[in-house]
Formats: C-alpha cells, sequence, structure tokens
C-alpha cells in the first residue's frame, strides 16, 4: 500500500465520541448493525496515535477475519495518510500462527497447518489406530467434538471432565492419538492455532512479557463471534495496563456453532476486568426505518443494541412475498431485480439474495443464467465451476460418444484410481490433453511406456467404466445416468471420505435436479454448454450478489431479498430447542440489516428438500413483524 490523503473527518455522535476518546483500561462497545463500529474502531486507532498516546505499532487490532483486516488496514491508511502494510491489524489465527511459527522446532519437518481435507484424513487414521470403529462413531461428528474441545481450550486429558459430553473415553483417546500424529508430522489444524499459542504463552513468561511490550493496546473487532478459547488467548496477550478494547453485538451473534457464546463472553469479561466502561451506541446509520423497525420487532426488546434510532428516516415498507414454490421464488427475485436495475438504476452489486442454506442458490443460479442477468457468489464458486461437477459433466460427455480430450483428461484420476502426476504425464507425451490413442497403447503396450502395472491395471478399469458408460447413457435419462456413474466410477464413496463430501454431493444433486429436465443426454450437454458460454459472459465480481447469511455478514446493499423465510429453512429444522430458535431468529436479524433501502422476505408454500416435495408453513420470524411497516403480497 502507498500512502494517499486523510479524508475530511465527519462529524461524531456523542456515544460514538465517547467510545473513539476512551484512552486506556478495559472498554466494551456495543455496536449494533449499521452504528459505525469500524469507523469507531479505525478512528480511535488513529487518534491513539495522533495523541502520542502510542506508536502505531503498539496497537493490534483483531478482526474476525481477512477481509475485515483488509477493510479496516485501508482506512486507517486513508486516516493517517501514511503506509500501514506493517501494522499489526489482523485476524486471531494469523496472529496465532505469527506466534507459534517463530518459535524454535525439534522437528526436521517444516511447519505447516493443515487444510480441513487433510486435517480429517488424519482424524481418520488416528480413529482407526485406537480401534473406534467409523460404523459406530461418524467421523464428522467426532471432528466436531474435537474443534468444539480445542476451541474451548481444552486438551484431551481436560476433556474427559466435560459433564455430559457423549462417548468422552472413545472421543478422548482419538483426541490424544490426533494430536499425536499431528505433532509427528510437526502440523496444526485450524483450532489447534488458537490452543496451541494458548498454552505456548502460559508456559512462556518471557514471550509473553515481550508481546505485552509490543502491544500495549488492543482492539478487538466482532466480539460476540469468538470462541472462549480465543477469549483466554486475548486475556493472556492483555498487560498490566489492560488497554483492551472490544467491540461487539449481542444481537448479530451467529456462531454459536463455533463455540462463540456472547452471554459467557461478556460475563467472563467483567469478571476478569471489573473496572470496565461500557459505551452502547444507540444511532444507526445504514437502513431506512421501516427496515430497522421490523428488525427490532424479531426480539421483542431482547437485545439492548438492537433499539436503534433510524438516521436515514423513512423508506419503502417491507415486502413480505409468497410464492407457489422456489421456481417462481427465483424468476419472481431475479424479474424484480432487473426491474429495479432498470427504472430505480440500482447497480446490480447493490443487490443481493440471501438464503440460509447453500442448496438454495442452484435454483436461483439457474434463473439468473436463464434470464441473462449477472451475479457472483459471494464465496464459492458458481455450479458450473465447481470440480465435482466439472467432473460429472466430462463422464456425462465421454458416455455420450465424443471424443472429448479435454475430458478424458479433466476425469483420468478423479477419483483418484493410481495415477500419480508420471503416469499422467506419459500418458499426455508431448500434447496437452490426453488422447484416446495414448489411451489404447497404454492398454495394450502399458509395459514398453514404462507404466507402472497398477497404473495399466486402472487405465484398463477406467476404459471399461467408461465404455459401461457409453451403452447406460443410451438406456438412463440423464438424471439416472448421473445417479450410475456416481457409483460405478466410485466418485460418491470417495466424496464421503472428505470432510466436505455432502456438500460437494449437495452440487451433483444440483446437477442432476437439472438434468430431470432433459429426456436426452445430447439436449441436456447442449444446455449445459450455453450455460457455461452464459456464466463467461458475466465474469466473477460482477452482478448481484448470492449468499447465504453468514457470507453476507459485514456486507451492506441497497435491496436485499432474503429467500425461503420458511419454517425448516429460517430457522433451520435442526434448530428443535429453544437456544437454537432464538440463534435463528438472530441469523434472520442479520439477513434483515443488510439492507440499506428495500428489503423482501420471500417464502413459497411448496419446496423440494432432500429429495421430496414438502409444503412448508412461513417463518415464525414473519408473524413479528409490525403491520405498519409490511407489505404482503400473494397467497397466505
Amino acid at each position: 500500500m502507498t500512502g494517499s490523503a486523510a479524508p475530511a473527518k465527519r462529524a461524531f455522535t456523542e456515544r460514538q465520541r465517547e467510545a473513539i476518546e476512551h484512552e486506556h483500561g478495559p472498554t466494551e462497545v456495543l455496536a449494533g448493525h449499521g452504528t459505525g463500529k469500524t469507523e469507531i474502531l479505525t478512528e480511535r486507532h488513529a487518534r491513539l496515535i495522533e495523541k502520542r498516546l502510542a506508536w502505531k505499532y503498539d496497537i493490534l487490532s483483531i478482526t474476525f477475519t481477512r477481509r475485515a483486516a483488509a477493510q479496516m488496514r485501508e482506512r486507517i491508511q486513508l486516516r493517517l495518510g501514511e503506509d500501514v502494510d506493517k501494522l499489526p491489524i489482523t485476524n486471531i489465527h494469523s496472529f496465532a500462527w505469527r506466534i507459534l511459527s517463530n518459535e524454535p522446532s525439534t522437528s526436521e519437518k517444516p511447519r505447516r497447518i493443515l487444510d480441513p481435507s487433510a486435517a480429517f484424513k488424519v482424524l481418520r487414521q488416528a480413529m482407526a489406530d485406537v480401534k473406534v470403529r467409523e460404523e459406530a462413531w461418524n467421523p464428522r461428528f467426532v471432528a466436531a467434538l474435537i474443534a468444539e474441545a480445542k476451541e474451548q481450550g481444552l486438551s484431551p486429558q481436560e476433556f474427559l471432565t466435560v459433564p455430559d459430553s457423549s462417548g468422552q473415553q472413545a472421543i478422548a483417546r482419538v483426541y490424544a492419538r490426533y494430536q499425536a500424529l499431528l505433532a509427528e508430522n510437526n502440523t496444526y489444524d485450524f483450532s489447534d492455532l488458537i490452543l496451541q499459542t494458548a498454552r505456548l504463552l502460559e508456559t512462556n513468561h518471557e514471550l509473553l512479557a515481550q508481546l505485552h511490550e509490543q502491544h500495549r493496546f488492543i482492539q478487538v473487532d466482532e466480539f460476540q463471534d469468538i470462541s472462549l478459547g480465543q477469549y483466554q488467548l486475548i486475556k493472556l496477550l492483555t498487560g498490566l495496563e489492560a488497554n483492551l478494547f472490544v467491540v461487539g453485538s449481542e444481537s448479530q451473534a451467529i456462531y454459536e456453532w463455533r463455540s462463540a457464546n456472547y452471554k459467557r463472553l461478556s460475563e467472563n469479561f467483567y469478571t476478569d476486568f471489573p473496572q470496565s466502561r461500557q459505551v452502547a451506541l444507540v444511532d444507526n446509520f445504514r437502513s431506512r426505518e421501516p427496515i430497522l423497525k421490523a428488525a427490532w420487532a424479531l426480539f421483542n426488546g431482547r437485545y439492548r443494541d438492537a433499539d436503534l434510532i433510524a438516521h436515514r428516516g423513512p423508506g419503502e415498507k417491507v415486502e413480505d412475498v409468497r410464492l407457489p414454490n422456489e421456481f417462481d421464488e427465483a424468476a419472481f427475485v431475479v424479474r424484480e431485480a432487473a426491474q429495479l436495475h432498470a427504472t430505480d438504476e440500482i447497480a446490480w452489486n447493490n443487490i443481493a439474495v440471501i438464503y440460509r442454506t447453500n442448496s438454495q442458490s442452484a435454483v436461483i443460479e439457474r434463473e439468473f443464467m436463464r434470464q441473462s442477468v449477472p451475479y457472483t457468489l459471494v464465496q464459492g464458486q458458481r455450479l458450473y465451476q465447481r470440480r465435482e461437477v466439472r467432473d460429472i459433466i466430462a463422464y456425462l460427455s465421454l458416455a455420450n460418444g465424443g471424443d472429448d480430450e479435454s475430458a478424458l483428461t479433466q476425469i483420468i484420476n478423479s477419483p483418484p484410481r493410481g495415477l500419480g502426476p508420471v503416469s499422467v504425464q506419459t500418458l499426455k507425451g508431448d500434447s496437452t490433453y490426453i488422447t484416446w490413442d495414448s489411451l489404447f497403447q497404454a492398454i495394450t503396450n502399458g509395459k514398453e511406456m514404462k507404466l507402472r502395472p497398477k497404473a495399466i491395471e486402472a487405465i484398463n478399469h477406467l476404459y471399461d467404466v467408461l465404455m459401461e458408460l457409453e451403452v447406460k447413457a443410451k438406456e438412463l435419462s440423464p438424471a439416472n445416468l448421473i445417479g450410475y456413474l456416481l457409483d460405478v466410477t466410485g466418485y460418491r464413496k470417495w466424496l464421503l471420505e472428505d470432510l466436505e463430501g455432502e456438500t460437494r454431493l449437495d452440487s451433483i444433486r444440483d446437477l442432476q435436479h437439472e438434468a430431470s429436465d432433459y429426456a436426452s443426454l445430447d439436449d441436456f450437454l447442449a444446455a449445459v454448454r450455453e450455460r457455461i458460454a452464459a456464466e463467461a459472459e458475466h465474469p466473477e465480481g460482477e452482478g448481484v450478489l448470492l449468499g447465504t447469511i453468514h457470507s453476507v455478514k459485514g456486507l451492506q446493499f441497497d435491496v436485499v431479498f432474503v429467500v425461503g423465510v420458511e419454517e425448516g429453512l429460517l430457522p433451520h429444522t435442526r434448530s428443535e430447542w429453544s437456544d437454537a430458535v432464538e440463534a435463528e431468529r438472530r441469523l434472520a436479524h442479520v439477513a434483515m440489516t443488510r439492507a440499506r433501502e428495500r428489503l423482501y422476505l420471500v417464502s413459497t408454500k411448496s419446496r423440494e428438500r432432500h429429495g421430496r416435495r414438502i409444503y412448508p408453513r412461513p417463518s415464525r420470524f414473519l408473524a413479528t413483524l409490525p403491520r405498519e411497516v409490511v407489505i404482503r403480497r400473494g397467497p397466505r
């Protein structure tokens, strides 16, 4: 980054100014949506430096995500007018890794952080080593329990003391073996970063004292979303001066599934820092009054930080729209978005479609493509860009009798069949792709090509599978052919061995659902080619934004469509107990408060879920909306 002219300072409210001018000692700022918390953190950071209360490297600003860290860094650079690349503005995991990676190591292997899929494989090995059978214990469930234990700061031995923990003895054995396997390879999983850093600082007092001296002031953004383990690490980092400044919002606490518990966090904060001050921000600068009133009504006074004053005044009423099914829902959203873009000149990227689960996006994506309206995903890839979907399309292309060398190259080792990089390069020769000729040559003259016997066997098996699929393509519908090839290729089994396997299978089910509209494979593949071409016309980053509620937190848009506002989706079917429903209520609040000007809450009378058609009731949250700020459309 390079320096630039500082922007003019704007006028702050009395409450904002109180937070900004806080200098020493612990403080909690209650900051509901749209109250300017990022500006407050930025301004306070700059003020401490300008008043020479702190050197610029004294202030450690901790954010929840890298995106938030980058945004804060940019704002502070604009505010100070100087380069801030090296300032300690970071998320908690990156900061923890910086501490761990600088520690001396006795291992000859380099320190590494394992991605979730690699860590999941180590966990399954640990289960096998201590003879905990996967038939009895779902590895994903075990992984979640261990991750939660780490987020709470619990070692395998401490995990045994947790009351009412399911299968403590078995899980503790897996946990201990899992940690041993990680240590043998000098590796960490994501949750280890916090736990291991906290353990290091608890024992290395010299390092802890050095960090206290380096970072005399600590600011924490999105305090409500940190886990108890992360809080313990932050408490360790806070020196005797206790210059800890945290900004949070109980009404926006949506990460309880990651062991974040705002109530306990707040209790711990005031127990650990009894001299703390509290500042509550009450002025909202984002949403129009009807949106604020609707969002506030969700809670019926439960959370103080959600009762806000709308500085932007009155606006359009919130629209509660009820439609026959998910296809009508998608058509309505795309049509309405296109009309707002055309008549009100609202930029595409100032419109968002928000949903509770990723599985809702496929129908909406297809409708955007069908109507040639540009769109982009806030997180993740578009349907036809996902690796698993491209693999299945490649198999279908080959099953259709096409001489598609790119498709053959795509699936040559997907799922893995023992063909490593050397074997694949041998098959390619001087070409970019693997040709059918090279495949036949490997089958007949594999030894002369210096292919290993296992590689030759794998190529023979793949050829047999492709010939079988070509026969079945003439007998089965495209949708049924996808189901068949998932089994005959071993693709389904391979996916289910991966931590994200179910999610990736959902993408293939979305493709399968689309295929059910076509009687012939030729027609379906032609439609797929058209869709892929349509996607290419609108690159990622352009168009209406599509994302889950979790992925859009921190973002704001002129127009927001919250789709699937139904029992079973929002609140989700898994939220059967009162605390979970309350968490879903906060999710609905976060979704609604992304909107600045217009908000649509869309539900359907019927929807396909998990392969069957259901008839959901409108969400209980819709019943809380004040009549004076809502327009209801469609049959009830």
